[in-house]
């Protein structure tokens, strides 16, 4: 009788146990990203937000500033909010890449439609590719990271000691 390699056996033991691992980690509730920009016909479109966080609803929520320069009459600020399932947020945290779907809504009440997709890097931090829909003819695309910020374990300061 053959034996069979002790990585296939470390192997299967991952996989049967990884339902259970998954279930054990906390779902992140706030995530950072970091700004992006993107270009435009003569100039440039950046896009900051503050942290994402996770509400009732399953959703992340921030708000944003997009600055256009040089058409700064065209600069706006808002609400954003990524809708992100349990289950995808879960798939991240594996290591699977996931789609995912959101609205914006500006100061004057003007909607956006954003899309994208988060590739990750690790369990805490990965690319993302977001897609935002400013009118039937223009989608702007932009290309950043995402970091899940996480909380300082109880009893240190905030330098660590």
């Amino acid at each position: 009788m053959r034996r069979r390699p002790r990585t296939a056996l470390a192997s299967l033991a991952v996989l049967l146990l990884l339902p259970a691992i998954r279930g054990a980690l906390p779902l992140p509730v706030r995530v950072e990203v970091d700004p992006a920009w993107t270009s435009i016909y003569v100039g440039v479109v950046t896009l900051r937000t503050t942290e994402f966080n996770r509400g009732t609803d399953g959703a992340f929520h921030a708000t944003y500033t997009a600055r256009v320069i040089p058409y700064f009459p065209a600069n706006e600020a808002g609400v954003i909010s990524i809708a992100v399932s349990d289950a995808d947020l879960a798939r991240l945290l594996t290591g699977e890449t996931i789609d995912f779907t959101g609205s914006a809504r500006n100061g004057q009440g003007e909607a956006r439609a954003v899309s994208g997709r988060a590739t990750p890097v690790d369990v805490r931090q990965g690319g993302l590719k977001v897609r935002v829909r400013v009118s039937p003819r223009i989608e702007l695309i932009f290309n950043t990271t995402y970091r899940f910020a996480t909380a300082a374990p109880e009893g240190l300061n905030p330098t660590g000691r």
